[in-house]
This record gives C-alpha cells, structure tokens and sequence, in this order.
C-alpha cells in the first residue's frame, strides 16, 4: 500500500485483533465499533479546534485533548515497556495508559483526522510526536514528548544527548517524519520483542522480518534482528545486519559492539578492536564498552587488564550483575577467592 491508501487506525485495530490475545489482553470485540469511536473523538477535537487562530494554540488544544479529555497517561510501572499491554492501541485508549509509541499515535491518529499536520518520530529507543502548522505567518514546528503530558522537547538537546548521526536523520531514521506504513513497522519491532521475552526466538525473527519489511531503514530493528539471529547461531545474517545498522547510523554504540563480539567470535580480532575502540570512544561512560574490554582481554589471558576493565564497567554501574560475574571470575583465576565470592554474592 501506499501512503495514501494505508489505513494507520484500522491497521492499528487489526493488529490488536491478530496478536492482543497471545499476550493475554482483550482483543478489540468490533473494528467498526471502534472505528466508529474513533470517529466520535476526532469530530471532538475538530470542534475544539474552531476556536484556535494560532499554530501554538492548535498544538495546545491537541495536547489538552489526548492528556485532558483521553485522561492518557504514561505507565510508570512500565518504565522498560515488557508490558504487552501497553502495546495494543485500543487497549491504551480504553486504560488510558501507555508508551511512547502508542501515546504518540493518539496525537497522531486523531491529529491527522482533524487535518493537522503530526507526525511519529523515532528517537533512539524512543519515539516522539512532530507538530507542523505553516499555515500562517509564523511557521511553526514543535517535537512533542507524548510520555510528558505533551511538554516540548528541544531537537538539538535531543541530537546531542542522543548522539545519532546526521548522516541517520538524512537516511530517515530519526527525527523524520515517519509514513504509516513506517509505524506499523515500529509496532511490529515492540511486537517482536515482547515474542523474544517469552522465550520464542523463532517467532520473534519472523516478526523482525515483518518489521523490516515495512519499514527497512530502521537500525534498531535491524540490530534486535541481529541479536535474534546471533541466539539462533546465524552469525553471517546477523553480521549483515549489524553492518547494515551502522551504515545508516555510524554512531549507533551498540551495534559497534555487538558487531566487536560476533567479529572476536569469528577470530577477526583486529576488525573486532577497531569497532570497539571507536565504541570505547562514542560512550566511555556506558559500560558495555568495558564489559566488552574486559572479555577480550580475559580471553587473551591478560587477566589484570581485564580486572581493570571490569572494575570500569562497575564504576559506571554499580549495580551490573554481569560485571560482577566477570570479576568473580577473573579474581578466582587470580587466587583471589574472597573477593571473587563477594563478587559472586552481588551477582545474585
């Protein structure tokens, strides 16, 4: 389908149908029942747009109408979104909590109907809601935070707390305007993690491919497919995919290193260091980095640097049960075995 063709809220509606119940959540009992109250919602808010003579009051009225009169909330008790429900449009709208992602179609799903201009953004990790009005003399964008209340977010804090690459926003993937077809593309991503948490590696690698079908230019569908096919022992499609992600976002830190351990696996260990160095250097203060470190050089039998690297790692983590592992062993193959047993007693 086309854009123009591509129904966004009915195949909102028939993916809840299709998947809600596997993940023990009411599917929709009527499509056109709750089409017809999506109908209802949008006349709502065109009504309460009448009144608006500015882009800026046009966007308050829509962030009034989704956390106002929706009463849609973000779950907090979801921080790490593991919560199926959360994923299923007309379940959010009938909880009236959600994640970024569904919170963000609300603006856009009842927005585009009342003939605004909003659109769905990824961010990395995340996803955001983009406001246009140029209908006036003042030209107006905005990037909405859906899990705020609709407060405003600013791009260029975002890019830099963020750190994608600009050559990532000129292939599309982040802070671009996405089609439907491309957040359908993000459903099915979220989709197939849920499938991954419930044990069905299978399942989830069909649903990464339905994912990357919709919507190709997506570097972390492709890097969860990777991480899909690395479990499944598929190592060169994994590689292939993890080269594809770093392609289109070169500062994309954990492909680097997910691509690090499948190339040390792979006894390519120069290639292998080259991408860690530049991970080491892109997020020194995440610990993946150090993790990584200090795996190659354990492996290498360079035990002190690899209890340093560690010990890097827990610094910027203190509550990191694997670098705590990492370090039980490394100090028993020390002689260590007090401090490998205490490691091992907060690794628990």
């Amino acid at each position: 389908m086309s854009q123009d063709d591509f129904d966004l809220p009915r195949s909102l509606l028939l993916f809840s149908r299709e998947y809600a119940a596997e993940f023990g959540v009411e599917p929709p009992e009527s499509v056109d029942a709750w089409q017809e109250r999506f109908a209802r919602y949008t006349s709502e808010l065109k009504r309460d747009l009448k009144r608006d003579a500015t882009p800026r009051a046009r966007l308050l009225t829509l962030i009034e109408f989704v956390h106002g009169k929706l009463g849609l909330r973000f779950d907090s008790a979801d921080m790490q979104g593991h919560d199926p429900q959360n994923l299923f449009f007309d379940n959010v709208i009938t909880r009236r909590q959600g994640y970024c992602v569904t919170l963000s179609l609300a603006y856009i799903v009842f927005g585009q109907a009342a003939g605004l201009e909003v659109y769905g953004v990824r961010i990395p990790g995340h996803f955001a809601v983009q406001f246009k009005d140029f209908s006036g003399e003042e030209k107006f964008t905005a990037l909405v935070e859906s899990t705020a209340q609709g407060s405003l977010l600013d791009e260029l804090e975002v890019s830099a707390r963020h750190r994608f690459s600009a050559q990532s926003v000129e292939a599309g993937c982040y802070l671009t305007p996405l089609t439907d077809r491309q957040i359908l593309a993000v459903m099915y991503n979220n989709l197939a993690g849920l499938t991954h948490l419930r044990g069905d590696s299978a399942k989830a690698l069909d649903r990464y491919n339905r994912s990357l079908e919709l919507g190709p230019n997506n570097p972390e569908a492709l890097y969860n497919r990777a991480l899909i096919q690395r479990n499944l022992n598929l190592a060169q499609p994994a590689l292939r995919d993890l080269n594809a992600a770093i392609r289109l976002d070169p500062n994309f830190t954990l492909a680097l290193l997910a691509r690090a351990g499948l190339l040390f696996e792979a006894g390519e260990t120069e290639a292998g260091r080259q991408d860690l160095a530049l991970a080491l250097r892109q997020r020194p203060e995440w610990p993946q980095p150090h993790l990584l470190e200090g795996t190659l050089a354990a492996s290498e039998g360079r035990l002190e640097d690899a209890r340093a690297a560690f010990e890097r790692a827990l610094q910027r983590d203190p509550m990191s049960k694997d670098a705590h592992k990492a370090l039980a062993q490394v100090e028993r193959k020390l002689g260590n075995h007090q401090k490998a047993a205490e490691h091992e007693a907060a690794a628990r």
